[in-house]
């Protein structure tokens, strides 16, 4: 009998992406299929915790605690635990001196205390030494649970990696298999220094990742079929992203386990039932309640941190929602700035949901200065939203992903709430989102999506690529992009990056992509409601009961 133990940075209690959304799941869901016992353990963040008054509550002193010395000082540990109605155990490791990131709990959270789990504004070096701290009271953490043989140790990227050698090197610890789990490329480079601080030990690497590759067991895993190709073959990954890797990927292989949908269907099944019948008025009725819904909110919530205006007075055309914490060397909301500028004034309207990364509001004055030139057409609510979001996806005639790369993406809980997607063919969105055939379809998108849709597959979405340049110019185009250069000097992004061949093809694909969209929605109503159910059918197609089974198959083989 094996013990499973999911090691997270980022949780359900402390959540900011799309960690938390499968952490919330998958370790349930394994657990029901779990010979043995299974949780996860995981940072204790007060600040963000008490936030939550409700979900503090139901968190209790586990009867553990312990002294770590940790760089050169000896740490008091503590260990709380919570424990939902199927009986499922969290545990949080829990020390006064780590895991401060700031929240103010403040709707929006202001700027220096942002409740989030991987930024201390005031602390730069917090999350390199949060996570190795965390990996090293790990294996006390399992002695004191008795969890200390046959053990499978489910590692969630780099801030737990370091598990895997901690909790392998304990004596109280014996056969111990480590997994590691991708959920993006991010990785750390770890000076001998910052080394020293958990242990003695040299360890060859310049990286967390390169350093554990050797303490790893069977393939690296990720969140999607495609990303684990991208990972390996895709410039941006291979290159820029995860050069150091390419080593790792080829000695352990790489395995895509596609991530389940993070939410039920939400739309009345009658309605659903009688468009699968062809009959779509009832549906286009939903979607138009939705909007109008939508409208209603966005008439009477006015933070006085929002940007810009929205008119709906006599129009009727598609709205596009784009939404998502902004990395600049991910999310490309500064791609969607400038297709905007190309789609006509007054096509349509657009809605921005960033919520503020490492650059804060002030990289994303991009989208101020847009929404002050398109007037009552475009919307920014600039910090996580905590009421209202809903509405905004129900209501949207369109969810909007530019991403550089994306992973997993969110496709399929826009398609719950019959919101169909227009995006970037990158990582999990090409498998998640069937083309339809536009004018923006180009000859590689075709390519790409027919690894995982039949050529007969029915349409969810709109997906757009960048033209094809050689390897070198695409490579060097890609560095440009992605070396934020613009940012010490505290240039405008959109600006920084208009030169840049890659960056303009982007914005125009992007920009016909939303073009053709909106054709769609203003021309033929039946051919957008059609998209809707489909999007409705595909959700059948990620499942975290397919999930459990591959990473079922990746544990035993250990």
């Amino acid at each position: 009998m094996k013990t499973g133990v999911f090691l997270t940075f980022e949780n359900e209690f402390a959540p900011l992406g799309g960690l938390a959304a499968v952490m919330r799941v998958l370790p349930k869901r394994m657990a029901g299929q779990w010979n043995g016992p299974c949780v996860t353990i995981t940072p204790f963040f007060r600040e963000i915790m008490k936030c939550r008054p409700d979900v503090l509550e139901s968190i209790h002193p586990a009867g553990i605690a312990f002294s770590l010395n940790f760089g050169g000082d000896t740490h008091a540990v503590s260990v709380r635990r919570h424990e939902d109605a199927r009986g499922f155990r969290t545990y949080f490791v829990d020390s006064p001196a780590f895991f401060n990131a700031p929240c103010d709990c403040g709707d929006p959270p202001g700027a220096e205390a942002p409740c989030n789990p991987y930024v201390d504004p005031a602390d730069p070096s917090q999350l390199l030494r949060d996570a190795l701290f965390f990996c090293a009271a790990v294996p006390h953490v399992l002695a004191a649970l008795r969890f200390t043989k046959n053990l499978v140790l489910c590692l969630q990227d780099w801030e737990t990696a370091c598990a895997a050698m901690t909790a392998k090197q304990d004596a109280r610890l014996t056969s111990v298999s480590c997994v590691l789990t991708l959920h993006n490329a991010y990785d750390r480079r770890v000076s001998a220094g910052d080394w020293r601080v958990m242990t003695d030990q040299r360890i060859s690497g310049r990286t967390i990742l390169t350093k554990m590759a050797a303490f790893l067991d069977g393939p690296v895993c990720t969140v999607s079929q495609h990303f684990a190709h991208e990972l390996k073959h895709d410039p941006v990954q291979r290159k820029i992203f995860a050069p150091q890797l390419q080593k790792v990927f080829h000695t352990r292989a790489i395995c895509g386990v596609d991530n389940g949908t993070f939410r039920e269907i939400d739309f009345p099944g009658e309605t659903r039932d009688r468009a699968d019948q062809g009959d779509y008025r009832p549906l286009l009725k939903e979607k138009a309640k939705r909007r109008r819904e939508m409208v209603k909110h966005l008439n009477a919530y006015a933070p006085a941190h929002a940007w810009g205006s929205l008119d709906f007075r006599d129009f009727e055309g598609p709205v596009f929602l784009f939404c998502g914490r902004d990395d600049p060397r991910q999310k490309g909301y500064d791609v969607a700035a400038a297709a905007i500028r190309r789609v006509p004034a007054g096509r349509a309207r657009y809605i921005f949901a960033p919520i503020p990364g490492d650059e804060g509001v002030e990289g994303l004055l991009f989208l101020k200065k847009l929404a002050e030139e398109r007037a009552g057409e475009v919307k920014v609510f600039p910090f996580r939203m905590t009421r209202g979001y809903e509405a905004l996806q129900g209501g949207a005639s369109f969810a909007v992903m530019c991403s550089f790369y994306e992973p997993f993406g969110s496709a399929t809980e826009n398609y719950a709430v019959g919101t169909p997607v227009v995006a970037r063919a990158t990582g999990g969105l090409v498998q998640q989102i069937v083309p339809c055939s536009s004018r923006s379809l180009t000859a590689l998108v075709k390519k790409m999506s027919r690894r995982y849709h039949a050529v007969s597959a029915p349409p969810t979405g709109f997906l757009y690529h960048e033209r094809t340049l050689n390897a070198k110019a695409t490579e060097r185009d890609w560095r440009k992009i992605l070396n934020c250069g613009y940012w010490p000097r505290r240039c405008d992004r959109v600006v920084a990056r208009s030169s840049i061949p890659v960056f303009q093809s982007m914005v125009e694909q992007a920009a016909a992509a939303l073009r053709d969209a909106a054709e769609l929605y203003e021309t033929d109503q039946a051919r957008y409601a059609r998209m809707i159910a489909n999007g409705f059918h595909m959700l059948e197609k990620f499942s975290w009961e397919t999930a459990v089974r591959r990473y079922r198959e990746v544990f035993l083989d250990l």
